[in-house]
């Protein structure tokens, strides 16, 4: 008993026109996926300026906490003496490129381009006290940027 195989089940003569994509589809897929690819590479570049941002906001508390730990360490004579052996009495400027490396032999460093400023306000508060503010400052592509810290240094002799 020979079987009589149906044709149409393995050659279909007609094929639907619903399967498959239409080019519509496939470029509103295309435009999707670029949009969505632009969204992720927006995202990253404002993380990366805000890393920068960050980092350069370290260094300068760094750089002011640093020399506030120098004023701190003298004794009130010898900051006295700084004070005084500042030609105008009030203003000491000092510029500073700090460099930052990736290890103990690294073989680059970064240079970070930073301005310090120390006002010092003599007998202030007080006739036996020195008030010093530390203004650092550096700039980038949207400007200067400047932070300050101050710090009271006491005659703890008394």
């Amino acid at each position: 008993m020979r079987r009589k195989h149906d044709s149409k089940q393995f050659f279909p003569s007609r094929v639907s026109l619903k399967e498959g994509f239409t080019l519509v589809e496939i470029l509103i897929t295309i435009a999707v996926l670029a949009f969505g690819c632009f969204a992720a590479l927006m995202m990253q570049s404002a993380a990366l300026r805000g890393n920068v941002r960050a980092d350069n906001l370290t260094v300068a508390t760094f750089i002011a906490e640093t020399e506030i730990e120098r004023l701190k360490a003298m004794s009130f004579e010898e900051l006295t003496n700084e004070v005084n052996d500042n030609p105008s009495g009030v203003e000491k400027k000092v510029d500073r490129v700090l460099k930052v490396c990736s290890g103990p032999e690294a073989p680059q460093c970064l240079n970070y381009p930073f301005t310090m400023k120390t006002d010092f306000f003599p007998r202030y508060p007080t006739k036996y006290s020195h008030l010093a503010e530390i203004k650092v400052s550096w700039g980038d592509d949207k400007g200067r940027h400047e932070i300050v810290y101050s710090a009271s240094m006491t005659d703890l002799a008394l």
